[in-house]
């Protein structure tokens, strides 16, 4: 009888530090996903291969080159590539046809020195139908999906960096290190985009959220923000954003607004005036979106605008939106 009490017992202990033995294995699980994660992010992040593009003999006839044309730029402005669908990002295929477009048309991109150069008037050694490219956030698909399409095509893009999520290593986004790396190729430009102010804030008691820059905040804990306390939150992010570029040695001369939200909506009076001020201190050239996507062409003075090129933005509306606004075809 005692036997088998003592097995009882034995096989009942056991049973109860099984759950114990579970602990370190449920810990142990994403320390290996992470781990895994981590060793694709460092060893995997190459750009892709440039995927093939082939234009039937119609498409070509409409895709030939544009009329010359002088004092203006058209400025594209991309996010992601990939094959996500999310409105935002474009596909590598069509990423691919979309740059084999431009070159066929005519187009040739210019450096982010080179359009300085311009809207200070000077437009010696530009190209007869200059473009520039751009991409926002400074994500790692963007690169991975556009830098051999571009290097195709002899073509080049600017990277607009969000600084905060590099400092956290998030894998999402492209590093110093690498942003260093595509610099040096000569097919990209780094330029900043946000600290971390490339979020949106709770604004009112309802939970309705806005852009960080352009918006005072509320918490629950203290209400509205008071304009002197969101005019210092705002001008921080700023600072700190030139300090992270200084760190690293890139000049920082101009800026795309996130959300292209320059306080244009903004229900304080305030807001548009200081972020004018703010941003024409601190940076040559602040790029925004235009309402409707419909921009013309940048002018040496006046907005920088940039088209947005979205999911659902096709090659030949992109061509068309180019032509609509071409100065030389408007003159022919």
């Amino acid at each position: 009888m005692i036997a088998v009490l003592r097995s009882f017992l034995g096989r009942a202990g056991a049973l109860a530090l099984l759950p114990l033995s579970v602990v370190p294995m449920m810990l142990l699980v994403p320390a290996l996903v992470h781990s895994r994660d981590r060793f694709e992010r460092e060893h995997g992040a190459g750009p892709y291969a440039a995927p093939p593009v082939l234009f039937t003999p119609a498409t070509l006839a409409r895709y030939t080159p544009v009329a010359p044309f002088t004092g203006a730029v058209p400025v594209l402005a991309y996010h992601g590539v990939n094959d996500h669908n999310d409105h935002y990002s474009v596909s590598r295929e069509e990423f691919a046809r979309q740059i084999a477009m431009l070159d066929l048309s005519g187009y040739r991109t210019i450096t982010i020195d080179q359009y300085l150069r311009f809207r200070r008037g000077d437009v010696a050694d530009m190209p007869e139908r200059p473009i520039l490219i751009t991409f926002d956030d400074g994500r790692l698909d963007s690169y991975r999906g556009a830098d051999r399409i571009l290097e195709r095509h002899g073509m080049s893009a600017v990277m607009y960096v969000i600084t905060g999520p590099i400092q956290e290593a998030n894998p999402f986004y492209l590093t110093w290190k690498e942003l260093q790396r595509m610099r040096r190729s000569g097919r990209w430009d780094v330029q900043p985009h946000a600290a971390d102010g490339h979020v949106e804030v709770v604004t009112d008691p309802t939970g309705t959220t806005a852009p960080f820059y352009a918006n005072a905040r509320y918490t629950r804990s203290d209400g509205f923000e008071t304009f002197a306390a969101y005019t210092q939150r705002v001008a921080t992010d700023i600072y700190d954003l030139k300090d992270d570029f200084r760190r690293h040695d890139i000049p920082s001369e101009t800026f795309a607004v996130p959300y292209g939200d320059y306080g244009q909506h903004a229900r304080d009076p305030r807001v548009p005036a200081f972020l004018r001020e703010l941003f024409a201190t601190q940076f040559r050239v602040v790029f925004i979106q235009s309402p409707g996507n419909d921009p013309r062409y940048t002018r040496p003075t006046g907005a920088a605008t940039r088209y947005e090129v979205h999911t659902e933005t096709t090659t030949d509306a992109l061509r068309s939106w180019l032509v609509r606004h071409d100065p030389g075809e408007r003159r022919s």
